[in-house]
């Protein structure tokens, strides 16, 4: 009777895709080939991988204090969530979970944590992912990503449609961008790679920005920072206009094209406006403190 009713509970188990606490996670289910994925683990680590088949697959290992994996769903929505005691406290100091999740490429991604460490890979849909002070590393061609954090630093790099990323403390790198980017930190810096940019935007208070990349015909550029100094690196045969301002800060313009001048007579204040080439593409910078240095590639 009693080994009858061990199976059973496994059973049911497996058919639920719940795990016990302490225990490691191994549970599989049938997916479309585009379904929408929420993950939540309060601590520990996450990462996803797309591949070719129509499935989830989910490993992993849970702390002794998590009550389980509530792993539901079905067809194109599920739901992947770390839980742990309502009445968390001191004494439940064991709630780290090490997740590792397939899913098909095409799925629609939602990632949440507070401590836990974000890793998505070759995953071709939409990507929303917040943490607090975990990293969150992407790679691959999404359709678009939307990530944030307070103190963990951001990288992403691969092919992206339209990416947003936004930190307070934590570096942000982005390489391999292009159409539409925005990214913004208080005192982290912000490092960006692009091919052809149709549409970027950059804001930094204390940290830097550093672009380097081309710009497409008719693209929109523009970066705002109060302390932190701005770098754009462009090809030689950039073709853009370009407004640029400070309060306090210098203006360094590698190509040429006039000298960057006062915009007021008891203000420190420079601006500098000029054109490269018929000047397709329009570029914006401004600062209060921090310096802007053009350089050409």
């Amino acid at each position: 009777m009693m080994k009858k009713t061990l199976l059973l509970l496994m059973a049911i188990l497996v058919a639920t895709g719940g795990a016990w606490a302490g225990e490691r996670v191994d549970v599989t289910k049938a997916a479309s080939a585009s379904p929408s994925v929420e993950i939540e683990n309060l601590a520990g680590s996450v990462r996803v991988t797309g591949w070719d088949r129509k499935e989830i697959k989910v490993t992993g290992l849970l702390g002794d204090d998590i009550d389980g994996l509530d792993f539901s769903g079905s067809g194109d929505s599920f739901d992947i969530e770390v839980e742990i005691p309502s009445s968390y406290g001191r004494r439940h100091r064991d709630i780290d979970a090490d997740l590792e999740i397939w899913l098909p490429a095409g799925s629609s991604v939602s990632v949440e944590t507070v401590s836990a460490s974000i890793r998505v890979s070759e995953v071709n849909g939409q990507l929303e992912l917040e943490t607090v002070s975990g990293e969150v590393t992407v790679d691959g061609s999404p359709t678009s990503a939307d990530v944030e954090t307070a103190s963990g630093n951001i990288e992403v790099s691969g092919s992206q449609t339209r990416i947003f990323a936004e930190s307070v403390s934590g570096t942000i790198e982005l390489s391999g961008v292009a159409e539409r980017v925005e990214a913004a930190t208080v005192s982290g810096s912000i490092e960006v790679g692009a091919s052809n940019i149709e549409s970027g935007h950059f804001e930094a208070v204390s940290g830097s920005v550093h672009f380097t990349g081309a710009l497409s015909p008719g693209a929109r550029l523009s970066a705002e920072s109060h302390s932190g100094n701005v770098v754009l690196n462009l090809p030689a045969d950039t073709s853009a206009s370009f407004q640029i301002e400070t309060f306090s800060g210098n203006i360094n313009n590698g190509f040429g094209g006039g000298e960057a001048e006062r915009t007021s007579r008891y203000a420190p204040g420079k601006r500098l406006d000029f054109t490269l080439g018929s000047g397709d593409a329009q570029v914006r910078i401004e600062t209060f403190s921090g310096s802007v240095t053009l350089k050409r590639l």
